[in-house]
């Protein structure tokens, strides 16, 4: 499917055999947008993750460390 214009590529619209116009550019554009959110989600969770594990990592040996100091 070949478009004339920017437009007709945004809305996507053709004249279907029987003479209407249909146009479904805003379907494919929130399922693009649906993909894409689902995609940037699925990469930033695991570093999201990842940072908040190496967070508590440091919590627990810093006050394991606090806890085996020797008191004066």
């Amino acid at each position: 499917m070949a478009f004339d214009n920017f437009n007709d590529f945004m809305t996507m619209c053709y004249t279907a055999p029987i003479g209407a116009i249909r146009c479904h550019g805003s379907y494919v554009w929130v399922a693009y947008g649906i993909v894409l959110v689902i995609i940037v989600a699925n990469i930033a969770a695991p570093i999201i993750r990842n940072k908040k594990i190496k967070q508590n990592i440091r919590r627990k040996v810093s006050r394991e460390r606090m806890q085996n100091e020797p008191k004066t």
